[in-house]
């Protein structure tokens, strides 16, 4: 059992995919260099090449068979005290010891003592010699090598089936999928050939790994129990020379000097780790700079490639959009001038934590090491989907959560997301995270209501993109150009009442005040009639927005088919926003189907119910919190009555 979650092997193929990437990255000049950098490499073709070593435990492995099953041994003389019927040779000191030993006597005569036991001496096979242990060596080495290898083909292959499978026309995939693809992977053509050879490759070491844990279980690997491992040179001895299996299983050897591990010193492995730290930092902020791009977020032109203390700046539906990498190597995202999101790289796996606790401990002190800030958290770690798999499902369920997650310092949320750069959906939740950061906060916000004296409410009355509140009105839509010219004359009718120029000037103070604001308001809340998907603003945007009881809304894209909503869960009462690409809710689908399908675009994730309902899991309480709810639900959400 695993007491508290790790950092990532030093010699692992994610660390070092996170090193190779991070030297590219340190070598760009400009911020154009980076956005076209790939963050996956869909490159197999080297790790799925033989290595040296696996080339000669193919052609020598029958040798190493015949010396498992048929190995040299020597006599071992060996003195043992065993019934007088048992023994076949006396040893040089069984009179002495029958003499002090009265108890083995079996009887004493005038003619002697006649024994029960004797110290007697019998010689037999020893397998455990030199020779021997440099096969077992072989073998242990040969374990341990074919294991990692077949661990690192098996993320590369999962890898390259997720490519090849999101690159295929299905219901499940759309082509926004795939071209999002295309996009962060630049040799994506050869998926195919990617994909088999991967496959190929790693039934080769499977079938090889069976090999060895056979002859693992052998005679000579069960007598052998010294499994110290020979020096790097070994001893010319005459069976290795001389002794046709054994000089092959010399040169076995041999080769497997070559990828024994060499344990670091303490000096190299703080070193290493520091050099991990800033790899997975320069790898988080490219992934969050291609997130913004995925969001049809437009870079300013002519800016220098990301740093510590540089601040990248974008344009996203019409509004500034900043990502400022700090000193200390967190990223903030400002958003209309606003915190909107910190994302804080963390190199500590969280799904090797024991449990959940352990994990919220990790999360609390990394919140406690940094200032607080008016925006949330995104904490992001080196996961592997291997050890997802492989975690409690409560274990997952923690080291995963974006736009729902718990709460700590004054009301701040923290939310929690993998990334690797063996995962193709890595840059997928950095995508939901922003999204929730941006559309997200903007509906929440949704309607924005104006302070405005009753009357002037009276005034403006007539605005239909207007409605009156008891302490102002709240701007449920964009208005039109036309409607702000009605506006602006309405308000200047309104000026005329006054008679006193003192009075006069004071309204028009007002009234101007009272129009900037409905105005700004206005410019609010034209960011959510924007599509968050194919982003057209001004004359080339094309939605149907409407405002709906309660202060929500719903609006779909006429040019991409999207939907994005603000609804109310009825078991809490809470309002959540949400995001259908496509026109289509996605539904009977897990989370981690869920994320590799759709890319965690969506704001809410929709139930996991058989059948399409249309229905979304409030991220606040976790239920399916709408009126018509699925009669059973593979999730296991709550079923109580709305409130």
């Amino acid at each position: 059992m695993k007491r508290e979650a790790a950092e990532p092997e030093l010699d692992s193929l994610l660390v070092r995919h996170l090193l190779a990437l991070s030297a590219r990255l340190s070598e760009a000049a400009t911020l154009d260099d980076w956005l076209t950098m790939p963050p996956i490499i869909l490159d197999v073709a080297e790790e799925a090449e033989a290595l040296p070593v696996e080339d000669v435990f193919e052609r020598e492995s029958g040798a190493l068979r015949a010396v498992c099953h048929r190995p040299y041994t020597r006599l071992r003389t060996v003195e043992e005290v065993v019934p007088t019927s048992r023994v076949r040779s006396i040893a040089s000191g069984a009179a002495a010891r029958l003499a002090s030993r009265p108890e083995d006597w079996a009887s004493h005569t005038l003619a002697g003592v006649r024994p029960s036991r004797l110290l007697a001496r019998r010689s037999e096979e020893d397998a455990d010699i030199y020779e021997n242990r440099v096969a077992v060596a072989v073998l242990d080495v040969m374990r341990s090598h074919l294991q990692q290898r077949v661990t690192q083909l098996r993320d590369l292959s999962r890898m390259t089936d997720d490519v090849h499978g999101l690159l295929m026309t299905s219901e499940e995939t759309s082509w926004r999928a795939r071209r999002d693809l295309a996009r962060l992977l630049r040799n994506i053509e050869d998926s195919g050939r990617q994909r088999a050879a991967a496959g190929t490759r790693l039934r080769t070491l499977e079938s090889l790994l069976a090999v060895v844990e056979v002859m693992l279980s052998s005679p000579l690997a069960r007598a052998v129990d010294h499994r110290s491992a020979p020096p790097r040179e070994l001893h010319p001895t005459n069976l290795l020379s001389s002794d046709p299996h054994y000089r092959r299983v010399a040169s076995l050897w041999q080769a497997c000097v070559t990828v024994a591990t060499v344990r670091p010193g303490e000096a190299e492995t703080a070193q290493r780790r520091q050099e991990i730290r800033v790899a997975f930092e320069r790898f988080t902020g490219l992934l969050l700079l291609l997130a913004c791009t995925l969001l049809q977020a437009t870079p300013d032109a002519h800016q220098p490639a990301p740093a510590p203390g540089r601040t990248t700046r974008f344009r996203m539906r019409g509004q500034q959009l900043t990502v400022t990498w700090s000193r200390t190597g967190d990223f903030t995202l400002h958003w209309r001038d606003r915190q909107a999101l910190r994302v804080i790289p963390f190199t500590i796996d969280l799904c090797t934590a024991p449990d959940a606790a352990s994990i919220a401990t990790s999360i609390s002190g990394v919140c406690r090491d940094r200032p607080a800030t008016e925006c949330d958290d995104l904490i992001v770690h080196p996961g592997l989907l291997q050890e997802r798999q492989d975690a409690e499902p409560h274990v997952t369920g923690a080291a995963y959560r974006i736009g729902h997650g718990d709460g700590y310092a004054s009301g701040q949320h923290v939310s929690v997301a993998p990334l690797s750069p063996l995962d193709i959906f890595s840059v997928s939740r950095l995508v939901r995270a922003v999204q929730w950061a941006t559309l997200g906060a903007d509906a929440r916000r949704y309607p924005l209501t104006v302070p405005v004296p009753a009357g002037t409410r009276s005034t403006v009355a007539s605005c239909d993109w207007l409605e009156p509140r008891p302490d102002g009105v709240a701007v449920v839509r964009a208005p039109g150009s036309g409607e702000l010219e009605q506006l602006s004359v309405l308000l200047k009718t309104a000026q005329g009442r006054h008679a006193s120029n003192r009075a006069a000037k004071h309204e028009v103070q007002r009234l101007r005040t009272v129009s900037e604001t409905l105005k700004d308001a206005a410019v609010q809340a034209e960011l959510l009639e924007v599509c968050p998907v194919c982003a057209k603003t001004g004359s080339q945007r094309q939605t149907m927005f409407e405002p709906r009881e309660g202060g929500l809304f719903a609006a779909l894209c006429s040019a991409c088919r999207t939907r994005w909503e603000l609804r109310r869960c009825l078991a809490c009462r809470r309002t959540f926003p949400l995001l259908e690409p496509d026109g289509s809710a996605a539904t009977g689908a897990p989370e981690s189907d869920l994320d590799g399908r759709l890319g965690g675009a969506f704001l809410a994730v929709p139930c996991w119910a058989s059948e399409g309902t249309g229905q979304f899991i409030c991220p606040a309480c976790s239920t399916c919190g709408q009126a018509t709810r699925a009669v059973s639900c593979p999730r296991g959400c709550s079923t109580r009555t709305p409130d």
